[in-house]
Formats: C-alpha cells, structure tokens, sequence
C-alpha cells in the first residue's frame, strides 16, 4: 500500500511539472517545475524516502543509460558529418566557460572551490559532480561538496529556464524570417539510393549512409528496440570498464557507430514506446539525487553558487557565439546549442521539444526548424560534455592533491 501510495506521489508531482510546463508554454522546463514541486512537497512534509520506496528510482538508475544510447540514435550520421562544425563549437564554449568561471571566480572564492563546481556547469554536469565529490571525500576534503552536490542537483531548475527563453527567441527569429530560411527550400533527392528492403538509405528507417538495417522491417518491434539499447548499454560498461574511459563516453561512440552500421533505427526512444516510463523513472531518480538538499544548505552556499552560475552561463553563451563565429555558423544557433552545456541531457533535449511544441504551430516549419536545433544542440552537448569531463580527469587530482 504504501509503495503504491510513493509512486503514485512521484508520478502526480512528474504529470504536474509537464502541466505546469505546457500551461507556461515552456517558459518553465517541465524538469526545474518538476524539481521544485518535489522540495515544496518535501518541505511540506512527504517523505523523502519515496523516491526510493516507489521502486522508480532504482528503475531510473538502471534505465539512464538506455536513455542515453537512445539520445545518440537522434542523429542522421550524415548530420554528424555535415555539422562537424558544431563539434569544435561544443570544445570551445565549454573550454573558454571553464576558463572565465575558474580564474574570474577564483579571484572572489579561490580557484579550488571555484573548480569543484566549474566543471559541473561548464559541461561535465552529473558525471563530473560525481568524480569531484568522490576525490573531495577520499583525499579529506568532504566539507568542500557541498557547492558541487548543490550544483549538480540544480542546474536543471537553474539552467532550463534560461535554454527555454534563448530557445524561444531563435525559433521566433528563424519564423520571422522564414522566407530567408535555406531550410525551407526543397531537399534534392536524386542521388537517393535504397536498401534491399526498398527502404532510402540516410532515412529515419535506415540511418545509415551505407548498410541495410539489420533488423528486417516485420521483426522491428517495441520489444526488439529495447533489447538493442540493453545490448549496447551492456557493450559500454564492458569496453569502458576494459578501456577506463567511461560507460558513458563509450556509450555514445557506440550509439554514433550503431547507426551508422545499421544496428539501430532514428529515434530508438520513441519506438520502445517506453518513453514514458524511462523519464518518470529518471526523473524519479533526480528526486533521489535531492534528498540531502534542503532550504538552509540552499542559503548558506547561495554566494558561491550564484557566482559560478552566471559565470558559467556567461562563458558558455560567449563562447558559444565566438565558437560559431570562428566557424562561420550563425551566432544565435551556437548560443541556443551551446547552453545546453549547463543542464546537459535529458534537459537538452526536452527544451527543444517543449518549446518547438509550443510555439510553431505550422508542421512544415516544425519539421525543419526542430531538425535545424536538435542536431546541432546534441552534437555540441556531447561533445562539450566529454571535453569538460577530460579536463576535470586531468585536472581534478591537480587542484585537490592527496
């Protein structure tokens, strides 16, 4: 009784935050409503065990990756190829962030404590949390995780907000001018060649430039697309494991390659039709990560975190329009791309969806203009992302030595 009182406690506090989310037309992210309604409900006397109690949280921890390898099958592997410009942008606005965060930062709270919440919002997000903390406590220096725990548990209700407002703006712009808009001109389809199913190459269906899909079309199952991703999550936890780089960067070398030899579909999420259950697990699993938050930790560490997050949302928009002007892309679309560096998945994509949803009503439009976003925004999250978390690697038994 009480289990099913929990869960249905963490799903009415996840539909809410999707209510309030479509009701603001995303100008408040389903994930930062989602994440204060639960400290009001806590504050307000549910027990933070529920949660864990629900059985969704431990389901979100075993189900993240899976969302993770699903993220990577977003994207045509030619997008990846034609965008390689935004793989750069990605490395340069979350470099020159770290940079501005750290050494500006430093000058008001020193570089150690600077840096232990730096690498949390310039792009490493959770994981980088995570490595921090973990060094912070094994070289005796756990009073120093408070600021990088506080960090990492908000820069979803923080970082949100602000991706959907710079979101917004850019799809009006694109709207505005559509008529100016190369994506609104036909796509040329006469180089378009097919797999011996009769399916285009370069297709949602076949994302592959090269290679039939391995799952004949008849045996493409909810069922079967499950077993892919637990198949590749399985593979990156093994070779990362083998290799010491990480499941996660395995992870998306292994999603990125899967599509292009054929083993995975586009959008693997939706077609589990699963998509449901994995977010309110992961989201779940955010509760969890917030039981230790409380109003007075909040206060006390409200100095420090407010430095570091408009040191690190300056950085990131800065460099992300420089980085789109060294390579000569429009300045707006390497702003929307790059912020997503502070929130990092499944923010990322969830921004884009909402406010497209929200606020483009046309379906021609809809169509090219969420494509023109999503792509880039992925790319340039991924790979910022693994560009943080390297630095922090190197960097991270520098600043805090044993």
């Amino acid at each position: 009784m009480e289990t099913i009182l929990a869960l249905t406690a963490c799903l009415f506090l996840i539909a809410l935050g999707d209510i309030i989310s479509i009701m603001s037309r995303a100008k408040i992210p389903a994930m930062a409503a989602i994440i204060l309604l639960y400290l009001l409900a806590t504050s307000l006397g549910m027990p933070k065990n529920y949660p864990e109690l629900s059985g969704l949280a431990t389901l979100g921890n075993i189900l993240f990756p899976f969302f993770v390898a699903a993220v990577t099958t977003n994207i045509l592997p030619k997008d990846l190829l034609e965008h390689w410009k935004f793989i750069l942008i990605g490395c340069i606005a979350s470099g020159f962030s770290m940079l501005l965060t750290v050494f500006v930062g430093g000058l008001f709270l020193g570089i150690p404590t600077v840096f232990s919440g730096a690498i949390v919002t310039c792009g490493g997000a959770f994981t980088a949390g995570m490595l921090v903390i973990e060094h912070l406590n094994n070289v005796g220096l756990g009073e120093l995780t408070a600021l990088p725990l506080l960090l990492t548990m908000t820069i979803d209700a923080v970082g949100q907000p602000i991706g959907s407002l710079l979101t917004k703006r850019y799809i009006l712009h694109l709207q505005k001018n559509w008529h100016q808009c190369p994506l609104s001109s036909a796509t040329s389809v006469q180089n378009e060649k097919f797999n011996r199913n009769g399916i285009a190459l370069n297709s949602p269906e076949n994302p592959s430039p090269w290679f039939t899909s391995w799952i004949p079309p008849q045996y493409e199952t909810n069922s079967v697309a499950l077993l892919q991703l637990a198949i590749v999550v399985y593979l990156s936890y093994l070779l990362g494991d083998l290799t010491g780089l990480g499941w996660a960067f395995m992870l998306v070398i292994l999603g990125l390659t899967g599509s292009t030899l054929g083993f995975f579909r586009l959008n693997m999420m939706k077609r589990t039709a699963s998509s449901g259950l994995i977010m309110s697990a992961i989201f779940t699993m955010v509760f969890q990560m917030l039981g230790d938050l409380s109003w007075s930790l909040i206060t006390k560490q409200l100095v420090p975190l407010l430095i570091i997050i408009l040191l690190s949302i300056l950085g990131l928009i800065v460099g992300g329009a420089v980085g789109a002007k060294i390579m000569r892309c429009d300045p707006m679309l390497g702003i929307v791309a790059s912020i997503g560096l502070f929130y990092f998945f499944p923010g990322v994509q969830n921004i884009i969806t909402e406010v497209a949803r929200t606020n483009i009503e046309d379906s021609n439009h809809y169509s090219f203009i969420f494509q023109h976003i999503s792509t880039p925004s992925i790319i340039t999250t991924f790979i910022g992302s693994r560009f943080c978390l390297l630095i922090a690697a190197v960097f991270i038994p520098i600043v805090f030595p044993a």
